[in-house]
């Protein structure tokens, strides 16, 4: 659903909302140009930015993204940019349109041009510019608005480095999560219980969204088979979250770490039913070969992950809504996300028409807001 001229939300519904977005995603406005004073002087030299302005082509490098499947639509809502200046990139802006427009109290910030870090080959890069992104976030959005939470960027090709990342940033204010950009390697594994166990120590969710480099890159994560059209790789990005969750549900993760939060951003939800049905069903005659998971994986998945909204599913039949949002446990498990200042945002003030309004409330309000914590506040 995308709509972007819905009437302002009165002062009174926002007061009674108090709505939590999961998902916003700020832009720098020079791209990676905006993170150089961020960096050392070696750093900046590394990566072709140093004195003098560097290496014309190195200075100017992009990070990972799909270049290869073509949204002839473009990825931006064009309302949500100032004249002479790319979409979310003034975080002025973004809080009078998005925060004051549509009653939203908190808003969680998913960098936009950090999602696929996780698909470069060189750990100490992509570390590098996740620890200029964070002091970048902190410094130009989180001091600028107290509506703001962040989410801290980590690069999880080098555990040990994402570790050192968590830990000197994770009691800045306005922190409330890591975002993971997403790997090639599933999330269940080994490779990734340095980061939980600093997850968990810190009291700080992990959250993962799509990458825009799945299928392009060799790091990338992997769907199955290689679509063509754009809409068939877009249709499919819920195949990488499905395998993460499975992987994170059958490895066990969340015995080893039972107060490890995981949140999946913008990676579907009506397959949530069918993947733990079939798990919980399975679990009866293969616990032996899994004998760590103690509990339905049902139950860890509710306990312990949640999921956003957007892109919110538009079922043919209205009634078709009611029951899928049953099914999957939405009360518990579902967050709201905009997905601003994305094409297909969805808008808080009529996103969930027709759905009964204490589950709206549960969606956009309680459930953030008991998942997050003081973090909030």
């Amino acid at each position: 659903m995308t709509t972007t001229h819905a009437a302002p939300v009165t002062d009174e519904k926002k007061q009674s909302l108090s709505i939590v977005d999961s998902d916003v995603h700020p832009y720098m406005e020079h791209g990676l140009a905006t993170l150089v004073p961020y960096m050392s002087t070696a750093w900046q030299k590394r990566i072709g930015a140093g004195m003098g302005g560097g290496h014309t082509v190195a200075s100017q490098f992009h990070l990972p993204l799909d270049y290869l499947y073509i949204n002839s639509s473009g990825g931006m809502r064009a309302d949500t940019a100032q004249p002479g200046k790319p979409p979310a990139t003034d975080p002025a802006f973004t809080a009078s349109q998005l925060l004051d427009g549509r009653g939203i109290d908190r808003a969680i910030l998913l960098s936009g041009h950090l999602l696929g870090i996780g698909a470069m080959p060189d750990p100490q890069v992509a570390a590098t510019i996740a620890s200029a992104y964070n002091d970048w976030m902190c410094e130009h959005w989180l001091q600028f608005d107290k509506r703001y939470r962040g989410a801290l960027v980590i690069a999880p090709q080098d555990p040990e480095l994402a570790v050192k990342e968590i830990n000197r940033m994770a009691d800045r204010p306005g922190i409330v999560e890591i975002l993971m950009p997403l790997h090639d390697i599933l999330m269940g594994e080994k490779h990734y219980y340095p980061i939980y166990e600093a997850a968990q120590r810190h009291g700080l969710p992990i959250c993962v969204h799509p990458s825009g480099t799945e299928n392009v890159y060799a790091r990338a994560p992997r769907m199955a088979g290689t679509p063509t059209f754009y809409i068939e790789w877009h249709a499919l990005l819920g195949q990488i979250h499905q395998a993460n969750t499975a992987s994170l549900l059958c490895h066990g993760v969340f015995e080893r770490f039972p107060e490890l939060k995981v949140v999946i951003a913008e990676g579907g939800i009506a397959w949530i039913a069918e993947l733990s049905w079939k798990l919980d069903a399975d679990w009866y005659g293969l616990r032996d070969e899994i004998p760590w998971v103690k509990r339905h994986p049902s139950e860890y998945l509710n306990e312990n992950m949640r999921f956003t909204t957007q892109p919110f599913v538009e079922p043919p039949r209205k009634q078709y809504l009611a029951a899928l949002m049953d099914m999957i446990n939405a009360e518990q498990v579902l967050m709201f996300s905009s997905d601003y200042p994305h094409w297909n945002y969805n808008d808080p003030t009529n996103v969930f028409a027709g759905l009964p309004e204490d589950l709206q409330h549960r969606i956009m309000v309680d459930n953030p807001r008991e998942f997050y914590g003081d973090r909030l506040n």
